[in-house]
């Protein structure tokens, strides 16, 4: 859950966040940025400006990039363009996208084959067999053939992606394939909102998707960004440490502590493993850092499933992005790339163990 340095009434995001805003400092005090948030493509989005006048004018552009994409990349939209691409499942003939979902899709089927399948935009025959995205829940462990149906129609690689001048052409080789870019679309949505924020001139603001966030300028003078706090996956009242957001980064965080599916008295966190069809255990919250939002938002999930070193080294095909990990499991322990590890300052009143990874070969 995000907040920002004081209580707000709003539902729960959807997505698993980690971070917190903090605007607390030393130094004069100053007019804190106002927060303007609303209901958005399942989840809340904000935006918070520095510059009190200019939030409803930054609201209803960002607002106005999140709902040409949502158009487009809706997975519970019956007439978006993504559903137009999974209703032509198995024909002969492909669909074509635009730039915008061509840029996400072919992001994210690149990432599925950097990763080996760990970030997966097919993974949705797996979690409905897991009783979520609006299945009915189980009342048993999913069956191992009924895994098995899943996996296969997870099969990233039975996508094919022809790119064009004008977007792309997409065909899906399977009947019953469906294509979900909701651990990569609000990611792109935030860039979007950033590009037109930037390109109209807007300055000094955060822009928030659901736990997605990408930084223009800073929060108050010489802060040099936003400063961004990490919480516990076991408390959300504590914040183990915070780092700065510098201006053009973005933010997002995967975690196992929101979403779940209770069988037979057991917890199954939503973030599957497409290469097993089974639930990511062991990892409570990844954090990442990156140069843009999708990048951010797709790397973010990625790394949960690989965990602290096959995920550092996927990383090193990724400059500027930095990881932390957080095991689920006590004393509390944060394992996280030097470049994070730099950056973290700890709070003082939740301890914690610091592992630092070793350094990245080129």
């Amino acid at each position: 859950m995000l907040l920002v340095n004081r209580p707000i009434a709003v539902p729960r995001p959807l997505s698993s966040v980690l971070l917190f805003l903090l605007l607390s400092g030393c130094g004069p005090a100053q007019p804190e940025p106002v927060r303007v948030q609303w209901l958005t493509m399942g989840t809340v989005a904000a935006v918070q400006c520095v510059d009190h006048a200019a939030a409803p004018k930054a609201r209803d552009l960002a607002q106005s990039a999140f709902d040409d994409l949502d158009r487009e990349l809706s997975a519970w939209k019956g007439d978006s363009a993504l559903a137009a691409v999974n209703q032509a499942a198995g024909s002969s003939n492909s669909v074509a996208i635009s730039p915008a979902f061509a840029k996400v899709l072919g992001y994210a089927l690149a990432t599925a084959k950097e990763s080996d399948g760990a970030f997966n935009p097919l993974i949705g025959p797996v979690m409905r067999a897991w009783g979520f995205n609006g299945a009915d829940p189980r009342p048993a462990l999913p069956e191992p053939g009924e895994l098995a149906a899943a996996r296969a129609l997870s099969d990233w690689r039975k996508v094919e992606f022809s790119p064009t001048k004008d977007g792309a052409d997409v065909r899906l080789l399977m009947p019953e394939m469906k294509i979900d870019l909701g651990a990569i679309a609000k990611g792109y949505a935030v860039d979007l909102a950033w590009e037109r924020l930037t390109r109209a001139g807007h300055t000094n603001l955060l822009i928030d998707l659901g736990g997605n966030l990408r930084a223009i300028g800073e929060a108050a003078p010489r802060r040099g960004g936003w400063r961004i706090g990490v919480r516990s996956p076991f408390n959300e009242k504590e914040i183990i440490g915070f780092f700065i957001l510098r201006d053009g980064e973005a933010v997002a965080t995967s975690g196992n502590y929101e979403r779940f599916v209770e069988i037979s008295g057991v917890r199954y966190a939503h973030i599957m493993d497409s290469r097993t069809a089974m639930p990511v255990t062991g990892m409570a919250g990844t954090t990442i850092v990156a140069p843009d939002a999708m990048q951010a938002d797709a790397l973010s999930t990625t790394v949960f499933v690989l965990g602290p070193q096959k995920g550092s080294a996927l990383l090193r095909g990724h400059p500027g992005c930095e990881a932390l990990w957080i095991p689920d499991a006590k004393p509390l322990t944060v394992i996280a790339t030097p470049g994070l590890a730099a950056r973290l300052t700890p709070t003082g009143k939740t301890p914690y163990t610091l592992t630092v990874l070793a350094p990245s070969s080129p």
